[in-house]
Order: C-alpha cells, then sequence, then structure tokens
C-alpha cells in the first residue's frame, strides 16, 4: 500500500488478501508501506478470515495490555519473526466501524513519525486504548448537555493553556477521574451551564470530596448561544493548535476520545457558543454538599442539586484558583 490508507483502502486491502492462498502461518498479511519505522501489516486470519492489523513491536510489545471490547479483540501471537500484536474484528457487523478504527490508528502512528518520534508502539498503543475507552463506554453520540459539559472543560482547559503548557496532563475526566482537573493536590471540578442556571449538578457522593486534597474548587463556566462564538469542534481544533508537538497533540486527540468524543466529526456541529464568565467557589467546610461518609450505611449512591445563590459565601477569585494550575484565569 503506497499511500496513507484509508478506511476504504483497507477494505480493498482485506479484499485482496482474502483471494490469496492461504499459507501455513496463522496470518496472510501485507505490510503497510508506512510507517517505516514500525512494521505494520494488514492481515486476515487464517482459520476464519477476519480482517486484522497486524504490528511487529519487538520487545516493547510485550507490555500492552489485551483487550476485547465491542467486537475488537486485541490479542498477542507467536510467529517466527516475534511476536505480533493483532488487533482483529470479532463481530463481523461492525466491519466498517473496524476500518475506521484502524485507519484512525495507523494515521496516528503516522503523524508522530513525520515529527521525528521513535517511540511508535506507544503511540499505537495510546491510540488503541482510547478507542478501547471510547468502545466501552460509548452509548450513541453526545447527547446536548455532554456536549455543554465538555466545551465547559475545554473552556478551563484552554486558560490552563496560558500558562502551563503541559495542562492537558491536569485534564482527568477524560480518564474518569473523581475530579475533572487535579495538579499538585489542587482539584477542580467543572460545572457547566449554557444559559441562566439556578443548579448545580452534582452526580456522585464524592465529587465534592477535599480528602487528600491541597484544595478542592468549583468552577461554574456560564456559556451564552452566540452567532459570533465556536463550536465543540472548532474550539477542539483551536486547542489542538495551540499545543507544542506531536506528542502533545496526539495526547489531547486521545484525550478527547475517552472522554466520548469521535475524530472526524463536523466542526460546525452542536450549539455555538461564548463564555460569559467563570465563577469559582471553595469547597471547604460548611459548604453544600452530600459526601459518602455523611450518608446511611446501605446508600451506594446519589445524585443532588446546589442553588447557586447558596455558594455566594464560598465565591473566590478565578484567576488565584486558576494561577494554582498554571493558569492566568483571564476572561
Amino acid at each position: 500500500m503506497s499511500v496513507t490508507p484509508d478506511a476504504a483502502a483497507l477494505l480493498r486491502e482485506w479484499d485482496e488478501l482474502a483471494v490469496v492462498a492461504p499459507g501455513d502461518r496463522l496470518y496472510r498479511t501485507r505490510r503497510l508501506s508506512r510507517p517505516v519505522q514500525l512494521d505494520l501489516r494488514a492481515g486476515l486470519r487464517e482459520t476464519d478470515g477476519a480482517p486484522c492489523l497486524v504490528a511487529v513491536p519487538g520487545g516493547t510489545g510485550n507490555s500492552i495490555a489485551s483487550f476485547e471490547t465491542a467486537g475488537l479483540r486485541l490479542s498477542r501471537a507467536a510467529d517466527p519473526g516475534g511476536v505480533l500484536l493483532v488487533l482483529s474484528l470479532e463481530e463481523t457487523s461492525r466491519r466498517d466501524l473496524f476500518a475506521e478504527i484502524c485507519s484512525d490508528c495507523i494515521r496516528s502512528v503516522l503523524r508522530c513519525e513525520d515529527e521525528g518520534e521513535s517511540e511508535l508502539v506507544t503511540v499505537f498503543a495510546a491510540r488503541l486504548a482510547a478507542w478501547r475507552a471510547f468502545l466501552r463506554d460509548q452509548t450513541g453520540g453526545l447527547s446536548r448537555n455532554e456536549i455543554v459539559g465538555l466545551i465547559g472543560e475545554l473552556v478551563v482547559l484552554d486558560r490552563l493553556l496560558d500558562g502551563n503548557a503541559e495542562a492537558v496532563a491536569a485534564w482527568k475526566a477524560p480518564d474518569d477521574g473523581l475530579h475533572d482537573f487535579v495538579l499538585s493536590g489542587h482539584g477542580l471540578e467543572v460545572k457547566t451551564a449554557l444559559g441562566p442556571a439556578q443548579q448545580l449538578h452534582i452526580s456522585t457522593l464524592d465529587q465534592l470530596d477535599d480528602a487528600g486534597l491541597v484544595s478542592l474548587h468549583v468552577a461554574h463556566v456560564r456559556l451564552v448561544e452566540s452567532v459570533a462564538g465556536e463550536t465543540l469542534g472548532q474550539i477542539t481544533a483551536r486547542i489542538e493548535q495551540r499545543l507544542n508537538g506531536e506528542r502533545a497533540r496526539s495526547g489531547f486527540r486521545n484525550a478527547l476520545l475517552r472522554r466520548g468524543l469521535a475524530p472526524g466529526g463536523d466542526t460546525n456541529a452542536g450549539p455555538r457558543v461564548a463564555c460569559a464568565g467563570i465563577d469559582c467557589y471553595a469547597v471547604n467546610d460548611g459548604f453544600p454538599r452530600v459526601r459518602r461518609r455523611d450518608v446511611a450505611l446501605g446508600i451506594a449512591e446519589a445524585t443532588y442539586q446546589v442553588e447557586v445563590r447558596a455558594l455566594v459565601g464560598f465565591a473566590v477569585n478565578a484567576v488565584v484558583v486558576l494561577d494554582a494550575f498554571g493558569g492566568t484565569g483571564n476572561e
């Protein structure tokens, strides 16, 4: 394959391999012309003709965890040329999706190779892990409320990048972190409203628990719809352009995928919003919250609403809060 394979090209490659006479190995494969520094192959499993993307990772592949999710399986196989890392399709009905995922992973590797990255197996594994998280948690496209919530987190991340080029590492929401941002013992929980909001939704008993933290704050991001605003796709593209180097950009794209945002969407989809401001509140003694230690044994989980007007006495300067993460807090 002489050019970067898109999903359609991979589908054709698998069709062509299907007419090749079977061999004496577990997989019949054809190496991609790129990447150069990582042996990646389109392949078919001999036993049942299942499409595969096969990598020859060398010793670095031993630390990559196998998985099976949503009809995809990542496994290892012994081969005379060394251990193979095999991403295979186990549900034939998901062939088109599988081609898209394989093509996306290949593009991630090629971007990093083009910028001189040498640890391409790690890049490949990180992208696969992001897809695994996406497929495990995704039940459909993001709802409007989920889009608004993600935009709020990205608004905060954008602010933090003003003073901390590594702020993406503090964004823990894509990894199901207890708090949306954590850095050096400081936690930040982002609550976002599109238009006027009288209440903030708290989704777990642990969300406002500051145990083990130097500080915990709630950042209330206030958005308004505006023709001069940005869509989710435009915000993500702008933040990606701010990041230095393909390693950082790849990490951000992986975080978005783990957070539930599929790549390649319409950048103009969803509401077009502008940030009207960020209000910050210190979570400490007296803050209106319900923690796990506060409820009777036997209550496994609870959600509740906090009145915004009840937080006036806990308001703090957003600049100070965001500075704890390396951001400027300028609006």
